[in-house]
């Protein structure tokens, strides 16, 4: 075996090795839904209102307590499940300020399980505790999540990562937010959705460049996602388009599986590839679109923070490209043995976690 192909094992090793590590947590991270948090203050009490998907939840709740998860809840069901761990749900939150643990009361504020299917079940807890004497700071953390959730104090909005510890959030930020800073943070945060907080996005990126080992037609790609990504959130943002998580991280998944079962079926980028993968597109933004319009969003720059943003999705992913081809594509995408021993056992791989994660969102784990 050549030293050419011995480097190319190599790296297709270290590109295989991470992909049950990323379907296993990026299953995990949408098991909630879009979860936000919205916190309000005075000077003797704090009350938080926590919104996530009422089964998500439960089942995580279950399987803690060694509990088979329950399938196909409706409210009564739901609402008597939730009632019994309801003395469990403060053990979950740690709340502190100016750096102490304050002592908090968990309710449910409300549960909705809408008969249009399009409509996701909504469950809303009400976490409240008292407020100290010229309180400064509060540190916010929920253990039951994975993904990246919005929190909103005081005015202003912050991104959490998942069951991770919140820093200290201002209950008196100071002046409101300039445009500039604001650029600035919407460009972070839209390229911080793709890496490192996006592995599904990855894997759909890598996808496309497998297949498409020129630059210009895959650049064309990728700006079609981009844009379809960025078309959707203005849309969700009008209230034109709405779907729940349930239904749509699911099919984000199957277009994983997708792309990379084609890479395996033909040779070359088809035709109407670019035309799906504006499609794709679409289903990607929908995944993110509601949790970002509905509190990520400041009120006098909402569409400037949409096209930051984007602009931060598209150069998230064009790092990916970068990174793929200066450690395969440049190397190895004219070798004769490049599809047979990169193409197709990594497409396969990639297929493979796009239905593990069509499966596990389906069920709900």
């Amino acid at each position: 075996m050549t030293t050419c192909r011995v480097r190319a094992l190599i790296v297709l090793l270290l590109l295989l090795l991470p992909l049950p590590f990323i379907a296993v947590t990026t299953a995990a991270a949408h098991d909630i839904g879009d979860s936000r948090v919205i916190i309000a203050h005075d000077a003797v009490s704090w009350t938080a209102l926590f919104t996530t998907a009422p089964t998500a939840l439960i089942n995580r709740l279950e399987l803690l307590a060694d509990r088979p998860p329950s399938r196909d809840l409706d409210e009564p069901k739901a609402r008597s499940l939730l009632t019994a761990f309801q003395a469990e749900l403060p053990a979950h939150f740690h709340i502190a300020i100016d750096g102490a643990p304050v002592p908090i009361t968990v309710g449910i504020e409300r549960l909705e399980f809408p008969t249009d299917v399009l409509r996701p079940a909504v469950l809303v807890l009400k976490v409240a505790g008292a407020m100290p004497e010229n309180a400064t700071s509060m540190t916010w953390q929920f253990d039951l999540l994975k993904s990246r959730y919005a929190l909103q104090l005081a005015g202003r909005s912050y991104w959490l990562e998942g069951d991770e510890a919140s820093p200290p959030l201002p209950f008196h930020p100071g002046p409101s937010e300039t445009l500039p800073r604001l650029v600035v943070d919407y460009l972070q945060l839209g390229f911080t959705h793709i890496l490192p907080g996006g592995p599904d996005h990855v894997l759909f990126v890598t996808g496309l460049v497998l297949l498409s080992t020129r630059l210009r037609p895959l650049i064309t790609q990728i700006t079609a996602f981009t844009v379809a990504h960025c078309l959707t959130l203005l849309l969700a943002l009008q209230g034109v388009i709405a779907l729940p998580g349930s239904v749509v991280e699911p099919l984000i998944a199957l277009s994983i599986s997708y792309v990379a079962a084609e890479n395996i079926l033909v040779r070359q980028m088809t035709p109407w590839r670019p035309l799906l993968v504006f499609g794709f597109g679409l289903m990607h933004g929908l995944g993110f679109a509601g949790v970002l319009t509905e509190l990520g969003l400041p009120a006098n720059y909402r569409l400037a923070a949409v096209i930051a943003f984007n602009l931060g999705v598209e150069a998230g992913q064009l790092a990916v490209v970068g990174l793929l081809f200066g450690l395969v594509l440049f190397w190895w995408k004219d070798k004769p043995w490049y599809r047979n021993r990169i193409v197709q056992p990594l497409s396969a791989a990639i297929a493979l976690v796009g239905f593990t994660w069509t499966a596990t969102r389906i069920l709900g784990f």
